[in-house]
């Protein structure tokens, strides 16, 4: 659903993994995670971007969630 406003800030050429996972970092970052992540504070990082990524634990869509000591 963003990903012509991602394409367009990032430069992407494509949708291939690499592009997909520079959108995901830029997503992170734009949450605030990131420094959690680099510190280790990956439950933490999970709660900020949940409201994002459906399948990550207390997204609350309805759908899949993985349990958190399995990511």
């Amino acid at each position: 659903r963003w990903w012509d406003s991602y394409r367009k800030q990032l430069g992407l050429k494509d949708f291939s993994p690499k592009s997909q996972d520079a959108v995901a970092l830029q997503q992170i970052k734009e949450r605030g995670a990131l420094p959690m992540i680099d510190r280790g504070d990956i439950r933490q990082a999970i709660d900020r971007c949940s409201n994002i990524w459906a399948s990550l634990p207390g997204a609350g869509y309805g759908q899949f969630e993985h349990k958190a000591d399995s990511l």
